[in-house]
């Protein structure tokens, strides 16, 4: 035999031992061994909540539904309209109606209540004008079940009267726009 093949032959049986079925035949888990303590050990990961488990605070993003300002003997309630309604829309959530119920419990009997809706100015699916007025409709269908002894005068400015200047930068300033004022003399 020359060289070549006492090779080819030496490294056919190094291969054939190393891919050899193992020798036990296990027909079910039930024939399988006990792992050992070792196995278990490096097999079982521990989980620690302090680790892996974040806390959120919400403070610093819920929203307050109201900022209540009195001046000179004048009350301005303003509504986050982005809290009150969804985007593009006028209708305001059934809930809404006990809190703007305790908004103006304190107005004083048969006072004159401006309610005056406004918005940012970007253009939407409904007109800014259409929307602002709209939006001061259902906040005084509200108050006037709680309360029909006011006399409620409605108006919808759109984006005429912002609070703040629009940056775009900051959406945040958009956000400051969109509200519904309720005022009256205190």
């Amino acid at each position: 035999m020359n060289r070549r093949t006492i090779a080819v032959v030496g490294l056919s049986v190094v291969l054939g031992l190393q891919f050899a079925p193992a020798h036990a035949e296990f027909s079910s888990p039930n024939d399988l061994p006990e792992p050992t303590t070792a196995q278990l050990a490096k097999s079982v990961r521990v989980w620690d909540p302090e680790k892996s488990v974040g806390t959120w605070d919400p403070s610093d993003s819920v929203k307050s539904v109201e900022q209540v300002n009195s001046k000179a003997g004048k009350t301005t309630i303003s509504l986050a309209a982005d809290v009150l309604f969804e985007q593009d829309s006028s209708k305001m959530p059934a809930s809404a109606s006990a809190k703007l119920e305790k908004l103006v419990a304190q107005v004083p009997q048969g006072a004159t209540v401006n309610v005056d809706g406004h918005t940012d100015s970007v253009k939407g699916k409904v007109d800014n004008r259409v929307l602002s007025t709209g939006r001061a409709k259902a906040v005084a269908k509200a108050i006037e079940k709680s309360r029909p002894d006011l006399e409620l005068v409605v108006k919808g400015h759109a984006a005429l009267q912002p609070t703040v200047r629009e940056d775009p930068k900051d959406l945040d300033t958009f956000a400051a726009n969109r509200r519904v004022e309720i005022s009256y003399k205190s």
